[in-house]
């Protein structure tokens, strides 16, 4: 079947209007706002539209329409949304606006709604029916349609946004209520604000305030009109003009307001500010899509405490941190916190279960010994490092979370941690209790998933650890076995406790469990071990997979894993790791998803590792029995390299302390220097106090140019005597010029031009012309109102310099002097002695 798209309706009703009326079937006929439509053999009316005082207050609403649709794309809460949610709201919109000036009844205009709505979702929903599929297809992606959870939320969106245009336009303009207009608009962008903390929805909420305030001013002035026409009531011809002035300015200030004055609509957490010692949660996306953590904008390090594959990186480069100290050989990342949970689309923390208890220690002191015992027994396969990290970005961006190499041993810095304890019982329900509180018996915890600050710090902050990473060659983890205790189940499970995403389909797991048989068989792997080496290794072969920023999302209804393994091969670190822990899973290897950053670059003359936003980064750890967890780069991003352990204990323990060969090499497109602390810098207290002034003076200089213009129409657009008059007497105040009660225009003309003597001519024709508008009968002839012109003309040249001439004096004297006192005292006298 032939392809349906809006161009093609479009077209359609063009043609077949055009063909009706030159065949004569209709004829149209505007007057007086009004357009009807007649059957022209007849002559009668078929339909007619009041558009009278509408157009001004259509573009309003497609403009607030456009603002609210466009903060939805912007955050991309839905995949495909792009392209789609704007011309829906437009045209439902507009469709909705010739609805209601037809002056339909309530019901009639429901009803017109709901074929509406099905013809916008047809036109702007991704199916066959706009591909010039078959009838078969239609039917096929109907039946599938169920299972399509992305889909339906897209579905859900254009619904959400048609029937927002079509409220908007009904209660606009049929029912003249512009505050009940808002309420879904507004509601839209309320819970933008508090979901999506990037920078450009401010731009969104700029205009849909500005549209907003307009369109309630236009309303308001709108129905004095009606008021006036229908009580036959006579007014003024600049009213409008007027009325738009005041509006404009009263506009203007509201945002000044809510934009400078009052602090900025934002989802930052200020309970820190609060409550002194409050234990900061996760803020990452509401429904798990994007990539950013903490605020997703300007600002944004990259890290995130759920990991997505299949979504982009929203980071700017900016330094994160500084870290000195031990060289970290076999685990150069920066942990931030590990994810145990997969559902096919996203890693999420693992909750607790009966079986497998996850519990919270609420506080650990400061430099206190972390309750684990995941570390090795024998002390001769640990290696403890001391590092000293120097925080540059707010704590928010970071998540509270604590970096550091390894496993945590002491943090100079009170703690928060999460993590199983199968050692003590844990009541029932997914949500992780509290341990080791005041009073208890300290029970110790199986593995630690997450560590995090419970003091609000400013930035820059620093903080000290001691870690422990394990300490193997590869004869020692090939040995490791297989003897898992029981809380390692979770990271064994491909999908733990049957928690899959809807909408999904897993049916290709079996391809990726085969894929994983197919590699390490070829590789001869036998041992956990080097079955793991094997599926890292697959992943790094040049040219079977592209390491890319910008690949493109996978289709509608498909997972992201799913086209990363079988289709695009294009990804991010996140696509990758999140590829071998699954495979892993389906060979029964424990695993799980890290969340962090690379270790940096290394400094060869201060040996500190300068870590910027761009090494946000995702990689796999492997549990191996007696060892611990064990690191794994599956990633081609030319930056982070596989740990390539010794093959024997000598070598371990004659390994050079520093591996500078895959640190000290040079970011691409680093912009900024690493930073020193060993060098004072000047305004090191105040980070970021640049880019938020720099925010500032663009913004106050776009109010600046805003007034300038708004004064220059002012001052330029007046035509009318009223209004010139009115300017007159604004130019009078400023002067200071005397107005008593009871003056008419031509004696306070006299005054104004004493005060103006190279204009005295003109101001006393316009005083003159003035008197006459008002009180002649019929007003001014059209030589008049030329003359009026002519003379305004001539004034206005000057009406700048005179009202900034008065301004000056006023903050000079105190006060306005008059021409003749600015005369003397230019050319005083010599006083006479009496």
């Amino acid at each position: 079947m032939p392809q349906f798209n809006p161009g093609t309706v479009v077209l359609l009703l063009v043609v077949a209007l055009g063909g009706a009326w030159a065949a004569g079937l209709w004829r149209p006929r505007y007057e007086s706002g009004r357009l009807s439509l007649r059957i022209f053999k007849s002559g009668r009316e078929l339909v007619a539209f009041e558009f009278r005082d509408t157009w001004l207050l259509l573009v309003l609403a497609l403009v607030m329409g456009w603002a609210v649709a466009a903060a939805v794309e912007h955050s991309a809460w839905v995949p495909e949304t792009e392209g789609r949610l704007i011309p829906a709201l437009a045209f439902a919109t507009v469709l909705g606006f010739l609805l209601a000036t037809a002056r339909f009844t309530r019901a009639a205009y429901l009803l017109a709604s709901l074929p509406v709505l099905v013809i916008c979702l047809a036109l702007w929903t991704p199916s066959p029916l706009t591909g010039g599929g078959s009838l078969d297809a239609i039917r096929k992606w109907l039946a599938d349609l169920p299972n399509q959870t992305n889909l339906l939320l897209l579905i859900g969106m254009l619904a959400m946004v048609v029937i927002t245009g079509l409220w908007t336009s009904w209660w606009v303009f049929s029912r003249r209520n512009g505050l009940v207009a808002l309420l879904p608009t507004g509601t839209i962008l309320a819970v933008e604000i508090i979901n999506d903390s990037s920078p450009g929805l401010a731009v969104f909420t700029l205009v849909w305030l500005a549209a907003a305030a307009s369109v309630l001013l236009r309303l308001n002035f709108v129905s004095l009109k009606e008021s006036w026409r229908t009580r036959r009531l006579p007014h003024a011809a600049d009213t409008g003009w007027t009325f738009g002035e005041v509006g404009i300015e009263a506009t203007a200030g509201i945002l000044v307001i809510a934009f400078l004055v009052l602090p900025p609509l934002s989802s930052t957490d200020i309970s820190g500010w609060l409550i002194p010692g409050v234990v900061h949660t996760d803020s990452f996306h509401p429904f798990g899509f994007g990539s950013g953590s903490q605020p997703g904008g300007v600002g944004s390090i990259g890290y995130s405490e759920q990991v997505r594959p299949g979504s982009q990186l929203k980071a700017r480069s900016q330094t994160v941190m500084v870290v000195s100290g031990d060289s970290p050989t076999y685990y150069p990342y920066w942990r931030g916190i590990a994810l145990g949970g997969w559902d096919g689309i996203a890693w999420y923390q693992l909750p607790s279960t009966r079986d497998v208890p996850v519990r919270q220690q609420p506080v650990v002191a400061a430099n206190a010994r972390i309750p684990r015992d995941d570390l090795p027994a024998d002390t001769q396969r640990t290696q403890i490092l001391h590092n000293t990290f120097r925080v540059t970005v707010p704590l928010a961006q970071t998540v509270a979370a604590v970096f550091s190499a390894g496993e945590l041993l002491t943090v100079d810095r009170p703690t928060t941690i999460q993590g199983i304890m199968t050692s003590a019982p844990a009541p029932p329900g997914p949500v992780p209790t509290l341990v080791n509180v005041v009073g208890d018996q300290t029970s110790n915890f199986d593995t630690i998933d997450q560590i995090h600050f419970i003091r609000r710090l400013q930035q820059p902050y620093t903080y000290s650890v001691t870690e422990a990473i394990p300490s193997a060659d590869v004869p020692d983890l090939q040995k490791a076995g297989t003897d898992y205790p029981l809380w390692v189940q979770p990271y064994i499970s491909l999908y733990y406790g049957d928690r899959t995403a809807q909408g999904y389909s897993t049916a290709r797991d079996a391809e990726i469990a085969g894929l994983a048989r197919s590699i390490v068989t070829a590789a001869g792997a036998v041992t956990p071990y080097d079955q793991a080496k094997a599926i890292e290794s697959w992943f790094l072969v040049k040219g079977r997979f592209t390491y890319t920023l910008t690949h493109a999302a996978a289709p509608v209804g498909v997972r992201p894993l799913d086209d990363f393994l079988f289709g695009s091969r294009k990804g991010l670190c996140q696509d990758f790791s999140t590829a071998m822990n699954v495979m892993l899973r389906t060979l029964g290897i424990p695993s799980r998803q890290m969340s962090g950053f690379g270790v940096g670059v290394l400094d060869e003359k201060t040996r500190q590792w300068t870590v910027n936003s761009l090494d946000a980064h995702s990689w796999v750890e492997v549990y191996f029995p007696g060892y611990g967890w064990i690191p794994f780069e599956p990633t081609p991003d030319g930056s982070n390299a596989p740990v390539n352990r010794p093959t024997t204990r000598d070598a371990l323990t004659a390994s050079p302390a520093p591996a500078t060969e895959t640190t000290s090499r040079p970011r691409p497109n680093l912009v900024e220097a690493p930073n020193n602390p060993g060098i004072t810098q000047i305004g090191s207290s105040f980070p970021d106090i640049a880019r938020p002034l720099m925010i500032a003076g663009v913004i106050l200089l776009l109010l600046l140019l805003i007034a300038a213009l708004l004064a220059a129409r002012w001052l330029m657009a007046v035509r009318d005597v009223p209004r010139i008059w009115r300017r007159l007497l604004f130019l009078g105040d400023r002067m200071r010029v005397p107005r008593h009660p009871g003056d008419t225009p031509e004696e306070f003309g006299r005054r104004l031009a004493g005060s103006v003597p190279p204009l005295d001519a003109e101001v006393r024709r316009l005083a003159r012309l003035y008197t006459r508008s008002n009180f002649r009968r019929g007003g001014l002839t059209p030589d008049e109102l030329a003359d009026a012109r002519q003379a305004w003309s001539r004034i206005r040249g000057s009406y700048p310099a005179l009202v900034a001439r008065a301004w000056r004096d006023a903050l000079r004297h105190g006060r306005v002097v008059s021409a003749a006192e600015d005369a003397a005292s230019r050319n005083p006298e010599p006083s006479r002695r009496r």
